[in-house]
């Protein structure tokens, strides 16, 4: 294990993402050696926020205006803006960039900076303390100031039992994790509060990526005082952030409106007035509104509009795009017949076309041999699946599991991608296994998924950070079929041990990247525990009298703070 040493004082995550379909990705480490550290400073210097400067914010153009209104279109609805709780597409979006802010964010470039805390955490000699400063004078959408108080109840108390919350594994590291998670106290040791704008955090062993898992959206910071008097009513009727819209009202399985928050941080912005977030409309439906000049941002393009949106001049124009941390995937459930056997789990990854997909989708994304996203650090292209396409060999390896007869009566969950669905419902019926498609959001057939009942389910994840911790911690250790999204059960303590030894390690360290190698062979290779199936291109409509709303490569959304509306002549 590499130690941490004195000079350990500025630890951070730097990314940059190409705004194409290929992703570079840089990454400054957190540990190793200080010459090594030194270096890498020096050859690509990190972004020092301050609590005078603007981080995180392109430089708006000379001629941006205040004002006018900024109407969206999504397919899905809310679960809550509680910010542990937004898990789907529009909430958490919603949450995550509109209404509230965490202590680090990233740039739409990819560059992690300092948001709500003051300046990147200094880093105590062993490698277990960060010393976090609280940006001063910011303050919540009711007036009241921002204190280290309200940050240390935001990121315990989304650890409680009682509060839902996706992403709680992922604080695992954080010393009385264990404690609070299971209920005896409500307190997170590990949190200290040093005074009104400062807070220490104590891990249990060094951690690479622990300062990106504070720039997730279940760790946006929320005011403690008035969330608790809220009661039942926060996240749905109460709502009140640092971020640079206000919460206004959410009309359930209808629509959401924010206002333009005028004392945002950053001096200046936004520029918007307010936010109009349609919710369960129909991606043909968003395009008519579209069509009839009654959008500035359609979320969800029809598949058959592509070819026409990218050969039109003036449309093509229009489309917001930028590289994905996400990927695409068929996944099984371990516990359930019959993907208990391995054998069932190889035929079924030899029986997809993922060419075919891609095609069908007019090449906005790439298919994947493995399952980590192109943006990732570990990201290896010239790893192989054992399983390529190959209907005949996967007949055989059905027929050798005992079901030369092949398999009926299975569902496969296809969220709301029925046309995606449809191709892998033809591939499987190809090789004697006939699946009915459940069709839907994901929160309706979650439970049945976790229960078995449906065990072959299309999963599409999108990382918050790009580094393929997130998708490990989240989906694929033992740990994380508890509490974490690892709805298949899926268990190999490997990958476990795994990730405990390489986290210890500069963020960078080749013996690190190897590590996720290993894990992403395991998964794909040995286990067959999922077929990666794509990493898409984020892609949305915007409009042409609309600047600067550039599309978020993480949350696939617009950064809206920074975007302004030219009136039509």
């Amino acid at each position: 294990m590499k130690q941490f040493g004195p000079d350990r004082q500025y630890p951070h995550l730097y990314g940059s993402f190409l705004l194409s379909r290929r992703a570079f990705l840089r990454t400054i480490a957190i540990a190793g050696s200080g010459a090594a550290l030194s270096t890498m400073l020096a050859a690509c210097p990190a972004p020092q926020a301050t609590e005078s400067a603007q981080p995180g914010a392109a430089p708006a153009a000379a001629d941006a205006k205040v004002g006018g209104t900024y109407r969206m279109y999504g397919q899905g609805d809310f679960r809550t803006l509680d910010p542990p709780g937004a898990e789907s597409s529009e909430d958490w979006w919603s949450a995550g960039m509109v209404l509230f802010n965490m202590l680090y964010f990233y740039t739409k470039e990819g560059e992690f900076y300092a948001d709500l805390a003051a300046d990147l955490p200094k880093l105590s000699a062993d490698g277990l303390i960060y010393t976090i400063p609280i940006r001063k004078g910011v303050k919540f959408h009711n007036g009241r100031e921002l204190v280290a108080d309200d940050v240390k109840y935001s990121l315990e108390r989304q650890l409680w039992p009682e509060v839902y919350s996706w992403g709680k594994t992922y604080m695992e590291n954080v010393v009385g994790y264990d404690e609070v998670v299971k209920g005896p106290t409500k307190e997170l040791s590990g949190i200290k509060i040093i005074d009104d704008h400062t807070v220490e955090i104590t891990l249990k062993k060094p951690q690479a990526v622990f300062p990106a898992i504070l720039s997730m959206s279940m760790n946006g910071i929320i005011p403690k005082q008035e969330s608790i008097d809220a009661g039942s009513k926060w996240g749905s009727e109460v709502v009140i952030g640092t971020g640079p819209f206000r919460f206004v009202e959410w009309v359930a399985g209808e629509k959401a409106t924010y206002e333009r928050n005028p004392d945002y941080y950053k001096s200046g912005m936004p520029y918007i007035d307010k936010i109009e977030l349609n919710l369960n409309v129909e991606p043909a439906t968003q395009m008519l509104h579209y069509e009839n000049g009654e959008a500035e941002w359609v979320e969800n393009i029809p598949a058959a509009e592509l070819p026409r949106l990218l050969s039109d001049a003036e449309l093509s124009k229009q489309l917001r795009r930028a590289p994905s941390v996400g990927t695409n995937r068929l996944a099984f459930h371990f516990k359930a017949k019959p993907f208990d056997d391995l054998k069932v789990r190889q035929a079924v990854a030899m029986a997809i076309d993922k060419e075919g997909i891609v095609k069908k989708r007019s090449g906005t994304m790439t298919s994947l041999e493995g399952y980590y996203a192109i943006p990732m650090l570990q990201y290896d292209k010239a790893f192989k699946s054992k399983y390529p396409y190959d209907p005949e060999k996967a007949k055989a390896m059905l027929q050798e599991a005992g079901h030369g007869d092949g398999i009926k009566g299975l569902k496969l969950y296809v969220g709301e991608d029925t046309e995606i669905g449809q191709l892998i419902q033809a591939d499987l019926a190809k090789i004697g296994i006939e699946a009915e498609l459940a069709v839907g959001q994901w929160k309706e057939w979650r439970d049945r998924i976790r229960a078995g009942d449906v065990a072959l389910f299309m999963y599409g994840w999108s990382a918050s950070f790009p580094d393929a911790f997130d998708f490990t911690s989240a989906w694929t250790t033992c740990a994380s079929a508890d509490t974490g999204y690892n709805d298949g059960f899926y268990c190999n303590q490997k990958i476990d041990e795994t990730v405990d030894k390489v986290e210890a390690l500069a963020l960078t360290d080749p013996e690190r990247v190897k590590g996720y190698h290993e894990i992403e062979d395991i998964v794909v290779n040995q286990d067959v525990a999922w077929i990666g199936l794509n990493n898409p291109q984020r892609l949305a409509l915007g409009a042409a009298n609309v600047h600067d709303d550039f599309i978020s490569p993480i949350y696939g959304w617009p950064y809206l703070e920074t975007a302004w509306i030219e009136a039509k002549s």
